[in-house]
């Protein structure tokens, strides 16, 4: 017996005979199905007429919250909360009690705070870690290069939630206020928020005050630049001319100190790395009017600058104006400038990576300061090649290439396989779309059917044994000899419709078809596709794109296009480089 059942049946019951009257059936009905059984009372109790729709949705959502969080509330029985409104503000202390405590940092103005949003102004990347830890903002991860970006037109603000828990992705927004009133919210997984949060509330409303008036009193300069456009578009260039150019003094300081520690020296401890750059240095030195400084070169131009401060000492040493020393200097000085149009491994600066390969520029060389490498090894090239036109079958399909040509990597294999489950059903489902009904086997009726037959023939063809046997007999009388081949005829003839009806159901059987001629069947549809698959992908009406084999395809096409053609949309070569015996491909990108 359900005794639980019978309990909210009696629940049920008890509410509707005690409220009915006081809310009508309709609108009783509406409560029971709305609130938590065990509530009925309580409900029935406090709820009444005057905006019943409205008060019941709120009271429905207050029980089924209470009957989640009911242990955690100071008074723990419904029926002792002697309002809704009692409930609705037990409620309302619960989820907006204080969940974390953020404590103020320094490289942080603190914007806003009301106890529950906490608002800050974060002017330093390491204050930037600090308050968006837990989030998958770019400003908190561990370079500062999109901090200072971000930076640059406007000002960040992390808006955080101490009542909302971590897994809510409102519990931390960042706020990108532009200088130009421009405002993009970001989710504390980094997506824009447009809609939900407390966007469109007073609340938001007073956050947004305080940090107008903030950016106002601190920013004032870059407020009255940005509401200028042609004041904002100059400023925008400049900050990012210096952007660049910090990037640039970065890689140029390790750039140097590689040089310094020789880090690349073309030897058997050189890194992957270094030894690409010396396959892009032998391309430049190979394409372009580039000079490579050498070994010799370098030791010349220590030699020189050795004499130089020699010579400098010496002058420097002397009581007299040494004019003569100060022109050896000057012309060692300009036998020195001849060597600055020279370059060697450590004016090329790895950049990131494209695909698989390594992504370089050159420094110190004007007319190729403008343009991107990419070095590989054959594997590097081939992932790359394969990763490029994997992602263009993403974006154009099959049908974007040569269709003739996509269309030779078919994967017949699956074709077949697919075939097969066809004709597996189909020949199965409606064999009689293939075999004659001769075909068949007798079922299982017929086949006792004709045993029954059988059985009596032999019954009556002993009769008709025992029948003649009495007829040879001499002492019988001839009359009786005359009945015995009456009903001798008369059983002849019986087994002779018996014969014929056993052989009707021989003749139209209606059974299942055999196994073995069913797979034959089969074996001959699936022998048909795999002598011309194509046939049978358009009589089925079979997708070719949904069959292409995608690595036998990718594959093809590399093998077809090669890594130039394939990988680099500037010229479409792919120069091959060795270095210390290991072969490399150098491609210009842009």
């Amino acid at each position: 017996m359900d005794f639980l059942k019978l309990i909210q049946e009696g629940r049920v019951d008890d509410f509707k005979a005690k409220y009915s009257q006081k809310f009508g059936t309709d609108n009783a009905n509406k409560i029971i199905v709305a609130v938590p059984q065990k509530y009925l009372d309580w409900a029935g109790k406090h709820l009444d007429m005057v905006n019943f729709e409205e008060n019941l949705s709120k009271v429905a959502q207050a029980l089924q919250r209470f009957e989640k969080i009911s242990s955690n509330l100071p008074i723990t029985d419904l029926f002792q909360y002697k309002n809704i409104g009692q409930l609705l503000s037990a409620l309302s202390d619960y989820y907006n009690r204080q969940r974390r405590v953020v404590n103020k940092v320094e490289g942080g103005n603190v914007v806003y705070d009301d106890g529950r949003y906490f608002v800050v102004n974060p002017l330093t990347h390491d204050s930037s870690c600090y308050y968006g830890k837990g989030t998958k903002w770019c400003t908190s991860a561990d370079t500062d290069h999109q901090f200072k970006k971000y930076n640059e037109d406007g000002k960040l603000f992390y808006i955080l939630d101490k009542n909302a828990t971590t897994n809510d992705k409102f519990y931390k927004v960042a706020l990108l206020q532009k200088f130009d009133g421009d405002r993009t919210y970001y989710d504390a997984l980094d997506e824009t928020v447009k809609n939900g949060w407390i966007l469109n509330t007073n609340k938001l409303n007073q956050i947004l005050s305080s940090v107008d008036e903030y950016i106002k009193l601190e920013y004032p300069e870059q407020v009255k630049i940005y509401t200028d456009k042609e004041l904002a578009k100059k400023e925008k260039q400049r900050l990012a001319n210096l952007r660049i150019q910090q990037i640039l003094k970065e890689r140029q300081d390790e750039a140097q100190e590689r040089r310094l520690n020789g880090e690349w020296t073309l030897d058997d401890n050189c890194p992957e790395i270094g030894l690409k750059a010396h396959a892009l240095l032998i391309n430049l030195s190979e394409n372009f009017d580039v000079d490579i400084i050498t070994n010799q070169d370098i030791g010349e131009i220590a030699r020189i600058q050795n004499e130089i401060d020699r010579l400098q000492l010496e002058y420097d040493n002397d009581e007299e104006v040494r004019g003569d020393l100060l022109d050896e200097i000057s012309e060692l000085e300009d036998e020195i400038t001849e060597f600055e149009n020279k370059i060697d491994v450590y004016n090329i600066i790895p950049t990131g990576s494209f695909y698989s390969t390594s992504q370089f520029e050159v420094i110190g060389v004007p007319n190729l300061e403008d343009r991107t490498y990419a070095v590989g090894d054959e594997d590097e090239m081939q992932r790359s090649a394969y990763d490029y036109v994997d992602q263009l079958i993403d974006d154009i399909g099959y049908r974007g290439f040569n269709p003739t040509f996509a269309k030779e990597f078919i994967d017949e294999k699956a074709v077949i396989s697919y075939a097969e489950d066809l004709y597996n059903d189909d020949v199965y489902n409606n064999t009689e779309n293939y075999l004659d009904n001769s075909e068949r086997n007798l079922s299982d009726e017929q086949e006792e059917k004709i045993g029954i037959l059988n059985s009596k023939i032999e019954k009556y063809k002993s009769l008709i044994s025992s029948f003649e046997d009495e007829i040879d007999n001499d002492e019988m009388e001839s009359e009786n000899n005359d009945e015995i081949i009456e009903k001798i005829d008369e059983l002849n003839d019986e087994i002779t419709e018996m014969e014929t009806e056993i052989q009707d159901e021989i003749e139209n059987p209606d059974g299942s078809f055999p196994d073995d001629l069913i797979e034959d069947i089969i074996k001959k549809q699936l022998d048909e596709v795999k002598y011309d698959v194509t046939s049978f992908m358009d009589e089925w009406g079979l997708d070719w794109e949904e069959y292409v084999d995608k690595d036998e395809f990718i594959n093809g096409v590399v093998d077809a296009d090669g890594y130039g053609h394939t990988l680099n949309g500037y010229d479409g070569t792919a120069e091959e480089i060795t270095v210390l015996g290991d072969l490399y491909y150098v491609m210009r990108i842009d």
